[in-house]
């Protein structure tokens, strides 16, 4: 936690006073719970005003394929799904093990 001295008006004080009085607790943590309170509404109001939230959605009414995060070389380069299992396209760049010596 960090110290921070501030000035309050005369209604201030007196608000932070009494809602400490009634919760039982510190004027400081008062204090910062408001100020919790008031940052998670503060972050709620930008993140509901991030154009981004406008493009959710916006291509779910298009007909199209619903696979092609999942096929996207057969989407982009055509190739059939059977010939893109993991290990057909490493086998055909990999060299032959005895190639390799210890000598």
């Amino acid at each position: 936690m960090h110290r921070l001295q501030i000035s309050l008006t005369q209604a201030q004080y007196e608000f932070l006073k009494s809602e400490a009085f009634v919760s039982g607790q510190s004027m400081a943590a008062v204090l910062r719970d408001l100020l919790d309170e008031i940052i998670l509404r503060r972050q709620a109001e930008i993140l509901d005003s991030d154009p981004i939230w406008q493009a959710v959605g916006i291509g779910h009414d298009i007909p199209g394929p619903t696979d092609v995060s999942r096929n996207v070389d057969k989407y982009l380069y055509g190739e059939p799904l059977e010939s893109t299992t993991p290990n057909s396209r490493l086998a055909a760049v990999a060299e032959e093990s005895n190639e390799y010596s210890t000598d």
